[in-house]
């Protein structure tokens, strides 16, 4: 496929839609006319179509039952194309310097420098949307719409609310914004960096605040998902005892 192939691949809003869709999880014309996108199958067939021979999206058959004929579903292609310009080769570049500093100083020692990389950041974005945002005292609200529905939206990350009370959040994340470190590294993409950059972003906003994550993109899961709890001072105190 051409680069210009894909340019006019992701012009239109309707296959751009299509993409984000496809990419929570795989699926059929029919479930995406009738119950997304309130299209004819035929229209969204023609997009499909465009999208398929610029390389963005992939099919498999699937049969459900022993009758009738498999369904066709269709998914994010496991190797998207590059439309930079010019080509930049930024994963292999980060890839190399983490194997290099592995090499110089050690795994535990590159850990550590990670860790103290996640405080940072965590530290540095709850106090940029703190200022910003003019939160006198972090709310679960602040945390849901601000957070998981501004910042996350705007990084790309892709955020999806399962369930928001005044006490708690549980939200996914489809798309991981180091997903291919993360796959050759989650140990430290993960496991360090990124979970030091949640739990730091969460006590900076409050100390209220309580995190649990249930799935991970490196690890193999199809999305990220956390559960972010408001725990009380008085039940936190219980919970000590």
């Amino acid at each position: 496929m051409s680069k210009l192939e894909v340019i006019r691949a992701l012009s239109s809003e309707v296959r751009l839609e299509i993409l984000k869709l496809v990419y929570q999880k795989p699926r059929d014309i029919e479930d995406l006319a009738r119950n997304h996108l309130k299209l004819q199958p035929i229209t969204i067939r023609h997009h499909i179509q465009i999208m398929h021979e610029a390389g963005l999206v992939e099919s498999y058959e699937e049969r459900k039952g022993t009758a009738g004929r498999p369904k066709t579903y269709y998914r994010i292609a496991e190797k998207l194309p590059m439309i930079n310009f010019p080509s930049r080769r930024y994963f292999d570049l980060s890839k190399a310097i983490l194997n290099h500093v592995g090499l110089k100083i050690g795994e535990k020692k590159t850990m550590e420098i990670l860790a103290d990389v996640g405080n940072e950041l965590g530290k540095e974005t709850a106090d940029y949307l703190t200022m910003t945002n003019d939160v006198k005292q972090w709310t679960m609200k602040d945390f849901a719409e601000i957070f998981i529905e501004k910042y996350l939206v705007e990084a790309g990350a892709e955020p999806e609310i399962i369930k928001k009370s005044n006490s708690r959040v549980k939200y996914r994340t489809h798309n991981c914004l180091f997903f291919e470190l993360a796959q050759k590294t989650p140990n430290l993409m993960c496991d360090v960096l990124h979970n030091n950059f949640h739990s730091t972003l969460l006590k900076t906003m409050s100390n209220n605040f309580k995190d649990s994550q249930t799935s991970c993109m490196g690890h193999g899961s199809a999305c990220c998902e956390h559960t972010v709890e408001w725990i009380p001072e008085k039940n936190k105190t219980n919970i000590s005892k």
